[in-house]
């Protein structure tokens, strides 16, 4: 397994902004130190590396929820007023997180506020630092069935209490004791052990009588855990919880980022349909014109050659006819046509050099010297583009830093 960066989000007594603590942990082995600093700071050092993020616990809701089960579209659509009887605020305002089936009809939930939830993932974003996954730190405790996992951080004057593997609460380190009496009241819901880290200032008599017998308690007190994050070392049961739901999924944060541009697309998109479909209509268009213009040439060439009966493609028969009607009469070009042409042609090619040139029957022929055989095959290229004629290199010797090239030149 990769290495993991996991960063916790602190609201620290006297801070206006958040800070943040992170740590790197492979297959449940920190390996590296704990660090503690801004958001700026942990971006700077994260690289643009995605982390684990895990937001304050006291603004997150953990609680479970009836559903009938069904398809999770439409648990989810269904989450907020199954809720609603039980929170205080309106539903409008409040996120609500689908979390896994803990039995047929019974699920996992969590609740918080839209606030936050922009707070937190605006600050995130502003410092640059990529979502892997979002949860409460509520669930940093290890978990293992039927044990309870506290933790107390003195620094905050809190204490972290995971019931379960996506259950658990915040609360005040003076009324942890009432808390666990109320829910060891409760026969059914009373652990078979509670684990404590970091418990050192809870009164422990006090806390064996609010569980009257019920729990074994375990104390742990390992210098090595500094944090909360620290926990993340210890074995622990993993969970596929993600705050990051509805319309904070990340491809519904695209959309929202994408949805000022959405009536400038589809006018685009308009406007590449009617280009569209002009270009079909001229193509349409074009092929008609295209059909009555060969019907032309072929009654042009009719009338022409009367004798011709079978006419394939007009254009070549009309030429090779044509041809043949001039026969002899075609005359050869002259050697001032083809001097008056190639002359200026010539200059243009630097370090040219005409050494010899032989004409004969509208033909000729250049003994040519240069500098290298790209400005030969320059030169070849220009004559046969920018004269009616036919240009054929003959040979081609390169000696002396020089070559020399034969070129034949006649009518096609």
């Amino acid at each position: 397994m990769a290495v993991q960066v996991h960063l916790r989000l602190l609201s620290l007594p006297g801070q206006d902004t958040l800070q943040a603590c992170w740590i790197q942990i492979n297959e449940q082995q920190i390996v590296s130190d704990l660090k503690l600093g801004s958001l700026a700071n942990a971006a700077e050092d994260l690289a643009a590396e995605a982390a684990i993020i895990y937001v304050p616990g006291a603004d997150v809701l953990l609680t479970q929820v009836r559903l009938p089960d069904n398809r999770r579209k439409q648990l989810l659509k269904a989450l907020p007023y199954a809720l609603e009887d039980d929170l205080i605020d309106d539903v409008d305002r409040l996120h609500c997180v689908l979390g896994s089936r803990v039995e047929p009809g019974l699920y996992n939930s969590a609740v918080v506020a839209h606030e936050k939830m922009r707070y937190w993932l605006d600050s995130l974003e502003n410092a640059g630092i990529r979502i892997l996954r979002l949860l409460p730190d509520t669930l940093l405790p290890p978990f293992e069935k039927d044990s309870w996992s506290v933790f107390s951080e003195h620094s905050l004057d809190q204490v972290l209490v995971r019931t379960d593997l996506e259950q658990g609460f915040v609360c005040s380190r003076e009324n942890l004791i009432t808390f666990i009496h109320t829910a060891a009241a409760q026969e059914d819901k009373a652990p078979e052990k509670i684990r404590l880290f970091h418990c050192n200032s809870i009164d422990e008599s006090a806390l064996e009588v609010a569980v009257s017998g019920l729990s074994e308690l375990e104390w742990i007190d390992d210098p090595q855990i500094e944090d909360a994050l620290s926990l993340l070392s210890q074995k622990s049961e993993s969970t596929d919880f993600n705050l990051l739901q509805g319309r904070y999924s990340p491809r519904s944060r695209i959309g929202q980022y994408l949805r000022p541009w959405y009536s400038s697309a589809a006018l685009l998109g308009l406007l590449l349909v009617i280009g569209l479909a002009t270009n079909i209509i001229q193509y349409y268009s074009l092929q008609t014109k295209n059909k009555m213009l060969k019907q032309d040439i072929i009654s042009t060439f009719r009338q022409a050659f009367p004798e011709i009966k079978r006419v394939v493609n007009p254009q070549a028969q009309m030429r090779h006819h044509l041809s043949r009607l001039r026969g002899s009469n075609k005359q050869s070009i002259s050697f001032a046509k083809m001097l008056a042409t190639i002359g200026p042609l010539a200059k243009n090619i630097k370090g040219l050099k005409i050494q010899n040139l032989h004409y004969q029957k509208g033909q000729m022929e250049l003994l040519l010297e240069l500098p290298d055989l790209q400005s030969l095959e320059k030169f070849k290229q220009t004559l046969s583009s920018r004269t009616p004629w036919k240009v054929e290199l003959k040979s081609a010797n390169s000696t002396d830093n020089k070559v020399q090239g034969r070129m034949l030149i006649y009518e096609k």
